[in-house]
């Protein structure tokens, strides 16, 4: 009789919530946890560039495990950046400091045959991915991401001289390379890969299900239980719709939405929702009050009905985000529910 192979538990909490178990402390993470708010961030960047930190694997896992060092967070999540395959296809990317391209999208940059494979030109992220799932404690998870498809194309119109007739040409070749992309993050141990596809919330319901929902689809079809999907403020329609979406684990909630009415009618896990100019108050006073109505907001639950939750904020870390608000949301959190 074969043997019936048990998954590895790195960080019980995240486990928890991915499989909605109940729990009375959720895990936390924050989108860009490694980022301009934080100091070990802010002294790296005076060593060396972006595209070095993203490039270089010992900095990448360097970058990676600052705020696990300081902030204890129960998952970590890969220092990258989503553009890099619109850089592969040709565009030319640097960073000024944000992403600029010099090349614009044109119809013969999907139709090349590349000299250099997808593999062999993302070697660093994956090399470095390796390293952070090497010096990462036993109990903490793993995160890795790419882009949502629709999102990169929005990138690319970004370059003035980009052909703006392309989206239909575009997604299927971003598609085989993000595929291929995951494919390479998953030959290292991931707890999750999340697909950031900001650009998506501007798409009606018609256009999100032609355009971004198969993809999706695809991937949670081929890695099921292991995808989470990130649209910002989702609205009812499009959370309808990726709620419906088999082999997916997660979705993100906006603070414009009830995170815990949320769970009750899905099957997902769902992370959120704290604002995160909350947590970047100008002052302590005014974020404690923040925090103490939320968590006031939390324990107003049955335990029942916070299975399934990841505690995060509805977006990313603000660059303005005192390290203090951090420290304290996290001791507040796993102290006080």
């Amino acid at each position: 009789m074969e043997q019936e192979t048990l998954p590895k538990i790195y960080n019980q909490k995240f486990y928890n919530a991915l499989n909605r178990i109940e729990q009375k402390i959720p895990p936390i993470w924050l989108m860009r946890q490694a980022g301009r708010y934080h100091k070990h961030y802010q002294d790296l960047k005076k060593k060396h560039t972006f595209e070095e930190l993203c490039k270089t694997p010992e900095l990448i896992c360097e970058t990676t495990m600052g705020p696990i060092k300081d902030f204890d967070f129960d998952a970590a999540i890969l220092f990258s950046d989503i553009l890099f395959p619109l850089d592969y296809l040709g565009m030319g990317l640097t960073f000024n400091p944000g992403p600029q391209f010099s090349n614009p999208l044109t119809e013969q940059m999907l139709n090349q045959d590349k000299e250099q494979s997808f593999s062999e030109y993302i070697k660093f992220q994956i090399d470095g991915l390796d390293m952070i799932r090497d010096t990462l404690p036993k109990n903490k998870s793993l995160i890795g991401f790419v882009g949502g498809p629709y999102t990169l194309y929005q990138f690319a119109q970004r370059h003035p001289q980009s052909n703006s007739n392309l989206l239909d040409n575009f997604l299927p070749v971003i598609e085989k390379i993000l595929e291929n992309n995951i494919d390479l993050q998953f030959s290292v141990d991931l707890d999750l890969l999340m697909i950031f596809d900001t650009e998506a919330q501007h798409l009606t319901l018609e256009q999100f299900n032609k355009n971004v929902k198969p993809f999706i689809e695809k991937i949670a079809f081929k890695y099921p239980g292991k995808i989470g999907y990130f649209i910002k403020d989702v609205d009812d329609e499009k959370f309808k719709s990726i709620k419906s979406i088999n082999g997916l684990k997660l979705t993100v909630v906006g603070s414009n939405q009830d995170i815990f009415s949320k769970l009750l009618g899905t099957d997902l896990s769902l992370q959120g929702n704290f604002p995160n100019e909350y947590l970047a108050a100008e002052s302590i006073k005014d974020f404690k009050k923040h925090l103490t109505n939320f968590i006031r907001y939390v324990k107003d639950q049955d335990l029942a009905n916070r299975a399934g939750w990841i505690c995060s904020l509805d977006h990313g870390v603000l660059k303005t985000t005192p390290e203090e608000h951090v420290k304290l949301f996290i001791e507040k959190i796993r102290t006080e529910l």
